[in-house]
């Protein structure tokens, strides 16, 4: 019995000695989507697109606040020397642009967060397609999202290679 014992021991060490070699031999990294999404190129390029084409959008918007403020200094500045009556039509005048402002500019938020989700989510993908690439090159065996977990190695971190890669594309 006692040997039975033993050989039990001596296999099951075994077994754990093999399990650790084993995981030695994996290649792990680890990647922080949000490093590579900053210092990535890509990023100053999603900006300057979505600026060239919310460009004309957003200075209507500047434009049409301007005539709001123009408005308001108007009766301010004007309003005693007015008729009721234009200080009136002034103030609905004042209305009626603020509600196309509001609207206007609820619109252009809406749209551009709409774009950014878009040119984001193609960010994405090729920063998935780059560490896709980069783990059937290096022959990694597990890359992980380093913003989910709780530890890991400097040494594990790929997302400078990851970001080098993506500026070449």
């Amino acid at each position: 019995m006692k040997t039975f014992f033993k050989v039990i021991t001596l296999a099951t060490a075994m077994g754990t000695i093999s399990a650790a070699n084993a995981a030695d031999v994996q290649k792990i990294g680890v990647v922080f989507p949000s490093k590579v999404m900053q210092e990535s190129p890509q990023r100053e390029r999603i900006i300057k697109k979505l600026e060239s084409e919310f460009k004309g959008r957003y200075e209507k918007l500047q434009s049409l606040e301007k005539e709001i403020k123009n408005l308001q200094t108007k009766i301010k500045k004007d309003g005693e020397l007015l008729g009721k009556n234009e200080v009136t039509g002034l103030q609905r005048q004042i209305e009626v642009k603020v509600s196309e402002y509001k609207l206007s500019r609820k619109a252009f938020e809406e749209d551009q967060r709409r774009r950014q989700s878009e040119e984001q989510q193609k960010s994405l993908a090729v920063v998935r397609d780059v560490i896709n690439t980069i783990a059937k090159e290096g022959q990694y065996d597990l890359i992980l999202n380093g913003e989910q977990i709780v530890f890991s190695k400097p040494g594990l971190d790929i997302s400078d290679k990851v970001i080098q890669e993506i500026s070449t594309k």
